[in-house]
């Protein structure tokens, strides 16, 4: 009689026949690896979509290992080893295997058992104990013993990446009809062709749909694609655009991840985002069967930049030279207002009444402002300005207190401007820059501008270098010299005189100047 190769564990049966099996909390037979076989390539795939639709393909791939191996009594199978779980996690791996015409194992190394059903709840363990030889993978169950020789390993993160895209029907009526369904309600993708760019955005703009974009170049091509992002698009636009050859709509599946519009990948890789390594982009096209990887995470720019603004040269009309143009009806006049700003004081204007007392401060000004001032004379009275106060800063000027602030006489002078001086307590409105005002005045190098305040609508003067003079050479007057007395004929006559030395004795200047008679005038009684 046949005998079975495998026999039911009994409940709370802890002690094994085969080594590697363990219970777990359920008291069922668990390994420390887990084997799938599957009969062909496309029914590994299968599995890997349905598992991927119900659990994170990234808490699977990184301990699977797939191998392409030879059955001893002929034909091929798939190998996936992956880590030991629990009962649970295995119930539901053996469910999605035996939906695609797989088989489960449990065990470790070579050597490997039927997982529990039906007929055994806490899982199997052997009859008899069973060498694996030469082979490299034994799987054992109920009536047979399966004898597997690896030939190759296939890396899984490249397995999927290569997977050919399957097609799915899209409504009858367009994309219109259900744009849920398609998976463009919120977001969609649009690849461009580089011919189309501008028509395919000018289309945009003009329907009004949010959009933002970014350029690069496919592999193996010199010219640059567009990759555009729509916000919350219409089923008409996306129509019009999936009817444009060139134009290829894009669904996001995954933030690094969008398939063609009209296509499915096998897996769902939202939830397997370990296939898709480092922050590359990846683009899968159905029509054109190709994979599309873009380095790095796009950074797209706002549509309204991407538009090429369309500007009709002739109807711009140039106004002309702003300098010939008559802009006098626009013209304002610069005059003096009244402020409350604190200024240094660059001179003073003296009125003609005052001016015995500039005279007796002459002396006690310091060397350096006296010889630093300038002074102009004016009908209102004597001006006097420091060396700043003329547009130049002098070396006295800078050093010390200048003339026009230690002169305590009639009205301070200020600078608005270099060489535009207003009385103190008044500004010059409009405030413009230094040099315009410079320019409106009319003012050459060396000259200055003199506001005087009072009535209103007295024009400025003008003072050039020559209407200035020194302050101390215009104040200070000449000094008279009188004349010296002639020596008398009979000194100039003598002959020159010469050095005798001689032995003095104790009283040597005893009888000095006898002989030397000089006429001189008769006292006054």
């Amino acid at each position: 009689m046949a005998q079975t190769l495998l026999e039911p564990i009994a409940a709370g049966q802890t002690r094994f026949r085969m080594q590697g099996l363990a219970p777990d909390a359920r008291g069922v037979a668990v390994g420390r690896e887990t084997l799938l076989v599957f009969p062909a390539l496309d029914r590994l795939v299968a599995f890997l979509g349905a598992y991927s639709e119900e659990s994170s393909l990234d808490d699977l791939l990184p301990t699977m290992t797939l191998e392409r191996a030879r059955r001893s009594g002929g034909g091929h199978a798939i190998l996936v080893r992956c880590a030991g779980a629990d009962s649970y996690a295995l119930d539901r791996l053996q469910r999605l295997t035996m939906a695609v015409r797989g088989s489960l194992y449990i065990g470790g190394g070579t050597l490997f058992v039927r997982y529990r059903e039906r007929t055994a709840p806490f899982g199997y363990d052997l009859a008899e104990p069973i060498a694996a030889g030469d082979d490299d993978v034994v799987a054992v169950d109920l009536d047979f013993v399966g004898r597997y020789a690896v030939i190759d390993r296939l890396d899984p993160v490249e397995l999927i990446q290569r997977l050919s895209l399957r097609q799915v029907p899209l409504p009858l009526a367009g994309i219109s009809e259900d744009p849920t369904l398609c998976g463009m309600q919120e977001m969609a993708l649009v690849l461009v062709a580089p011919g189309l760019s501008e028509r395919v955005l000018g289309y945009l703009w003009r329907a009004k749909v949010e959009m933002a974009g970014v350029r690069f170049a496919l592999a193996g091509e010199r010219r640059a694609s567009l990759l555009l992002r729509l916000r919350n698009p219409r089923g008409h636009t996306l129509d019009v655009l999936h009817g444009i050859p060139g134009v290829e709509l894009l669904v996001p599946v995954s933030p690094r991840a969008a398939v063609e519009v009209g296509y499915r990948h096998p897996i769902h890789l939202s939830s397997a985002s370990t296939c898709l390594p480092g922050d590359e982009m990846y683009l899968f096209r159905g029509r054109a069967a190709r994979v599309e990887r873009l380095e790095g995470a796009p950074r797209f720019v706002e549509g309204r930049h991407l538009v090429a603004s369309e500007v009709d040269a002739g109807a711009i009309r140039e106004p002309g030279d702003a300098r010939s143009l008559g802009f006098e009806p626009l013209r304002i006049p610069i005059r003096l207002r009244p402020t409350s700003a604190a200024r240094e004081p660059k001179g003073a204007l003296i009125p003609w009444e005052q001016r015995e007392l500039l005279r007796r401060l002459i002396y006690v000004i310091p060397p350096g402002s006296l010889a630093s001032a300038r002074l102009a004379l004016l009908d209102e009275g004597v001006l006097v300005l420091t060396g700043a106060g003329i547009g130049g800063a002098s070396a006295a000027g800078v050093a010390g207190v200048g003339a026009g602030a230690l002169i305590p006489l009639g009205s301070r002078i200020c600078e608005v401007a270099p060489g535009v001086l207003v009385p103190d307590g008044y500004e010059l409105w409009p405030r413009v820059r230094p040099e315009l005002l410079r320019e409106l005045l009319g003012l050459e190098s060396g000259q200055i501008a003199l506001f005087r305040g009072g009535d209103v609508g007295r024009e400025p003067l003008r003072l050039r270098p020559e209407h200035l003079a020194p302050l101390d050479a215009a104040l200070v007057g000449r000094l008279g010299l009188a004349e010296g007395q002639a020596l008398p004929e009979e000194l100039a006559a003598q002959s020159p005189p010469s050095i005798v030395n001689q032995r003095l004795g104790r009283f040597a200047l005893w009888g000095y100047g006898r002989g030397i008679e000089v006429d001189r005038e008769p006292q006054s009684e």
